[in-house]
C-alpha cells in the first residue's frame, strides 16, 4: 500500500503494510498551524487523556511481564516536544519547519518497544518489530487557510511481527483513529485561538 503525501515521510517508510490518514481545516495561516503543532496541548481533551492512559497501562503490563523497567506515567498535558524526551520511544524523524514533523515509534506488539538512533530508523529491521511513522503536516488551504493532514504508516519487520500486528490492529485502529481525531482538535484548537 502506497500513499503519496509528504517527502520526509516516504523517505522513513515508502512501503507499508496499513495506513491511515485523517484531515481537518484548520482556520489560520499555515505558518500558524504549524507553530500550534509544537504547542498545542495533545492531551487537552479528557478523552484523548483517557486513551493514553490504557494504552500506557498496556505498556506497563508488558514490562513487568518482561522484568523491564515500567514507562513513565501519563501527563496531564503534553505538547509534541514533551513526547519527545530522553525516556520517550518516540523518535523525531523529520521536521521541515512550516510543512511536517515526521516522529517513529518501534513497537513489539503486544506492548513493548526497541530504540535506535533517528537516523537509523529507515533502515532498521530487527525481527519482531512493528515499525510506526506518525506525520503532521500542514497544507496551504485557500487564501489564508491551512489543511492539518495527519498520517499513520506502520511496517511489520517479518511474518512473526506481521502476524501479531495483524491480531492487534483490529482492536486498536479505532482508538488510534479516534485518538489522532484528538490530536487534530487540539491543534486547530490552538492555531485557531
Amino acid at each position: 500500500m502506497t500513499i503519496a503525501t509528504g517527502n520526509a515521510l516516504d523517505v522513513q517508510l515508502p512501503h507499508f503494510d496499513a495506513g491511515t490518514i485523517q484531515r481537518a481545516v484548520v482556520y489560520a495561516t499555515p505558518q500558524t498551524t504549524y507553530d500550534a503543532i509544537w504547542s498545542a496541548d495533545l492531551l487537552r481533551a479528557p478523552l484523548a487523556r483517557t486513551l493514553t492512559r490504557a494504552s500506557m497501562a498496556l505498556e506497563r503490563a508488558g514490562a513487568r511481564v518482561r522484568g523491564t523497567p515500567h514507562p513513565r506515567r501519563v501527563p496531564h498535558s503534553a505538547r509534541l516536544r514533551d513526547m519527545l524526551g530522553a525516556d520517550s520511544p518516540w523518535l523525531l524523524l523529520a521536521d521541515e519547519p512550516g510543512h511536517e514533523v515526521v516522529l517513529g515509534l518501534l513497537w513489539t506488539p503486544p506492548a513493548g518497544g526497541h530504540t535506535c538512533a533517528a537516523g537509523e530508523f529507515a533502515d532498521y529491521r530487527a525481527p519482531g518489530v512493528a515499525k510506526v511513522v506518525w506525520s503532521i503536516s500542514v497544507l496551504p488551504f485557500g487564501a489564508c487557510h491551512a489543511l492539518l493532514v495527519t498520517e499513520t504508516r506502520t511496517f511489520a519487520t517479518d511474518a512473526r511481527a506481521k502476524r501479531r500486528f495483524g491480531v492487534l490492529w483490529p482492536m486498536i485502529a479505532p482508538f488510534a483513529a479516534l485518538m489522532r481525531s484528538q490530536v487534530l482538535q487540539a491543534i486547530k484548537a490552538e492555531a485557531e485561538a
